[in-house]
Order: structure tokens, then sequence, then C-alpha cells
């Protein structure tokens, strides 16, 4: 078995072939020849040092998950800057999502419990559902988003998934269900009323 460290030469076709092989080692050296070019790119992007830090710890662990399916001799550079450019997307895009959902629990609580409004809006409460939405299966958590954050009707939301309509509707049931339970057992009274009118709406 080679062991790849400081002393071979870094010679990237050899790694893929190994990493593709399952080889930790290979993977470490994929990982030191790359993670600071990759940081700094990165850091360049979204202006915060721990942010850039776990993104580049979430692309390595995607690619060690999916080493089996790399296939990338030629351009490694490229393929892994190309992904460090959509994780960045779908970083700003989520944090554009948490506003909004954080936004709009302001406007149905103010809506509805005016009295309480502190302790309802405190930031912690929309930090725990966004949490229990990100903890939803990907097909889930489309199908609340679509219906409770973006407005859509059941109907609509089964038309832009490319689902039927019942499907969507047992997936708002469950996904209802495990954001209530994940919140139970996480939050106080005030951020049970938060989910309470969110998922009360439309």
């Amino acid at each position: 078995m080679i062991l790849f460290n400081s002393v071979h030469p870094y010679n990237e076709p050899e790694l893929l072939a190994a990493l593709r092989n399952g080889s930790e080692n290979a993977f470490t050296s994929i990982y030191h020849h790359y993670s600071v070019p990759l940081y700094h790119n990165i850091l360049s992007l979204v202006k915060d040092g721990n942010t850039a830090e776990e993104l580049v710890q979430d692309i390595f662990s995607k690619i060690w998950k999916q080493r089996e399916s790399i296939a990338i001799e030629k351009n490694f550079a490229g393929y892994l800057f190309v992904m460090a450019r959509n994780r960045v997307f779908d970083f700003f895009q989520q944090a554009t999502r948490d506003k909004i959902l954080y936004e709009k629990i302001k406007i149905i609580a103010s809506e509805q419990y005016d009295h309480i409004e502190q302790a309802l809006f405190a930031k912690e409460n929309a930090d725990l559902l966004r949490k229990a939405i990100a903890a939803l299966p990907p097909q889930r958590r489309k199908a609340f988003e679509l219906c409770k954050l973006e407005g859509l009707t059941y109907r609509q939301a089964s038309e832009e998934m490319g689902i039927s309509l019942s499907t969507l509707k047992d997936h708002m049931v469950n996904a209802l269900e495990a954001i209530r339970t994940y919140i139970s057992k996480n939050v106080e009274v005030a951020g049970m009323l938060a989910f309470y009118c969110i998922c009360t709406q439309g």
C-alpha cells in the first residue's frame, strides 16, 4: 500500500485513484494541497473566517462521501473550485431564506401576539425554527418552504416540485409533525407560539 505524505511528490492522478478506492492518506494529501487556497478563495466571498472554514470542511466532506464517483483527473482543481463556488452560492441562498423566515415570523406574530412581541421575536426562536426546517429531508423541506415561506398553495407547490397533490400533502403533514416534535424538545412557550403562528397560516 502506498502511503502519501510530504516525502512523496504530489501526484494528483495517483492520489485521485487512491481516493476512489477509499484511501484516507490520499484524501489527507489532497486536503492539505487545496484547503488553504480554497479557504482564501471562499473568504474573499463570504468575508468571515469561521464561515469560510466551515464551508471548506463541507466541501471536503462531500468529496469524501462522493469519492467513488470522482472522475476528474485533468482538472480536479477546476472541479473543486466550481464546488466551492456552488457551496458559497448555497450559503448565500440559505442566508436569504433565513432572513425571509425570520421576517415572516415577526410579521405573523406581530399580527396575532402583540402582547408577547419581545419574547416571540427573540432571534433564538427564529434560529430554532430554521434548524428544525433544515433537519427535514430535502423534498419535505422544499414542500414546507414553498407552502409556508413562499406562500404557494398546495396545488401550486405540487406543480412546482413535479409531484402529485397527495404526495405534497403527505410531505406537509410529515414536515409539520417533525418540526413540532423538534421544537417541543428544544424550546420554551414563546418558540412554540412562533411555530403555531407560521404553521396555521394558509
